[in-house]
C-alpha cells in the first residue's frame, strides 16, 4: 500500500501534506514527465495541436540569431495545444516555432502546419521525417512571462496573466540548430516534471 501511494505521488496523481494526509490533484491539470526527446515527441499521444497561424516566412532578428543564421529570415508557425477529449479539449499552451529556411522548405506544404489545421502531431515529429540527421538535443530554459494579447486569446486567460515560458532550441546530431520553440504554458492547467538521475 505504501509503495502504491509513493508511485501515485511520483506520477503526480496525488500529493501529500505532512501531518495532514494524502490528497488528489486538481482534475483537469495536464501532467507529463519529460526526460528525453522521445518524451517531447510523444506529446502527440494525448494532446491536440491547433494551428493558429500557419507556417510563413518572416523577419525575426532575435529568433534568427538564436538559430545561428546568417540573415534575419525565419519561418514561423504558431499553435496551441489542448488536452482532453477531441473537440472539447482544454487549451494549456501557446507555442511559436521558428525554423531556419533550409529546414522549413522540407515541411512547407505539410498539412499539419497550415492555418486552422487540427492534428495530434508535434512539430519535431513532423520535422524528423524530413531531416537528414535526427534531432539529438534540446537546450531548454524556463522563465516566467506575462501573457500578451495573442497568448491570452489562445489559452483563454487575461492579458498580463503570469505564464510559464519554456524556450527550447533543438539541434540535430551534427549540432546544427533545426528549431526554436517558445511556449507559454498556463500554470493552472499544466504541471512540469523532470526526473533527474545521478550520472555514472
Amino acid at each position: 500500500m505504501r509503495r502504491a501511494f509513493q508511485d501515485l505521488v511520483a506520477e503526480g496523481v496525488v500529493y501529500r501534506v505532512p501531518g495532514r494526509g494524502t490528497y488528489a490533484r486538481e482534475p483537469g491539470r495536464y501532467l507529463r514527465q519529460l526526460g528525453s526527446i522521445e518524451d517531447l515527441i510523444s506529446l502527440s499521444q494525448d494532446t491536440t495541436m491547433e494551428v493558429v497561424r500557419g507556417l510563413s516566412r518572416r523577419v525575426d532578428v532575435a529568433a534568427a540569431s538564436r538559430l545561428r543564421l546568417d540573415d534575419d529570415v525565419v519561418h514561423t508557425v504558431v499553435f496551441r495545444r489542448l488536452h482532453g477529449p477531441p473537440g472539447g479539449g482544454v487549451p494549456f499552451v501557446s507555442t511559436t516555432v521558428h525554423l531556419p529556411p533550409s529546414i522549413a522548405r522540407h515541411v512547407d506544404g505539410d498539412a499539419a502546419l497550415q492555418a486552422d489545421a487540427v492534428s495530434t502531431h508535434t512539430v519535431i515529429g513532423v520535422l524528423e521525417r524530413h531531416l537528414g540527421e535526427p534531432i539529438a538535443e534540446a537546450a531548454q530554459s524556463i522563465t516566467v512571462a506575462p501573457a500578451d494579447d495573442a497568448v491570452a486569446a489562445a489559452v483563454a486567460c487575461p492579458r498580463g496573466h503570469p505564464m510559464l515560458r519554456v524556450d527550447r532550441l533543438y539541434s540535430d546530431s551534427a549540432g546544427r540548430p533545426v528549431e526554436l520553440s517558445v511556449s507559454h504554458f498556463l500554470p493552472e492547467q499544466y504541471t512540469y516534471r523532470v526526473t533527474l538521475r545521478r550520472s555514472g
